[in-house]
């Protein structure tokens, strides 16, 4: 039986388009689909004639966060459990260095790995009906991708610490506000108005843009680094303490 993928890829002239590829699960995140995002992004990177990629969501959502079976125990068909798999246990550094210009289009809900994955990326626009949900505070998680550097960068420390220490979620509005987003359309406009961008991007100069990208990713490439070790040494005390709390409770 033919397993239909969870990341699709596509060309449209210049531009490498990946699409999530989940729309009965709202686009839920699983190991596969984090192994396929790997894949299709080291594959359009290597690509001479891809001047642009686009990342989206097919459906009505971008990515709800981890689906709920996985985060419960169950493996992926790669036979990893969630988190072990490279796109969350490291990818985030290779993803931030890419040299071509990487656009996202929340096409809906962008809700925790759905957020945090969007930070590394170059450019963010979104439909009217997005949001963008950072709950880990409320879950009991650490945030990870090294979200706790990126999104700091991206919206000033203080309002990263108001999102990530109260779990908010921003409407499309508010994310433009804060300036994790750049534009706003209509939802029915919103993947054309990403091409055209994308083009747009795509028909500058090549090593110009290229240079200014590592320039600009360069200076806070440390701070990403630092934060990923941050992040996942906190992720495993928060599990050993659970763990612990757990034990105490079946004796």
């Amino acid at each position: 039986m033919t397993v239909e993928p969870e990341v699709r890829t596509e060309r449209d002239g210049r531009v490498g388009v990946i699409t999530l590829n989940r729309p009965n699960k709202l686009n839920a995140y699983t190991p596969d689909m984090g192994d396929e995002l790997v894949d299709a992004f080291r594959t359009f990177a290597a690509e001479p004639d891809v001047d642009a990629i686009l990342l989206t969501g097919n459906g009505r959502a971008f990515c709800v966060g981890a689906d709920r079976a996985f985060l419960s125990g169950e493996r992926g068909r790669n036979g990893l459990l969630i988190g072990e798999e490279h796109f969350i246990d490291g990818f985030v550094s290779e993803l931030f260095a890419i040299d071509t210009p990487i656009i996202a289009a929340v096409n809906g809900p962008a809700v925790g790995i759905g957020a945090t994955m969007l930070l590394a990326l170059d450019m963010r626009i979104a439909s009217v009906s997005a949001n963008f949900g950072f709950p880990f505070a409320k879950l009991g998680l650490m945030p990870g991708m090294g979200s706790t550097a990126l999104l700091p960068a991206i919206v000033g420390l203080s309002r990263a610490k108001d999102i990530l220490l109260s779990g908010a979620t921003l409407t499309s509005v508010q994310a433009l506000e804060a300036g994790l987003v750049s534009r706003i359309y209509d939802d029915a406009e919103l993947q054309d108005a990403a091409l055209e961008l994308a083009y747009m991007v795509a028909n500058n100069d090549g090593p110009a843009m290229v240079a200014s990208k590592r320039v600009l990713s360069g200076q806070l490439a440390p701070a990403l680094e630092k934060a990923i070790k941050g992040e996942q040494r906190e992720a495993r005390k928060l599990a050993h303490s659970r763990a612990a709390q757990t034990s105490s409770l079946t004796k």
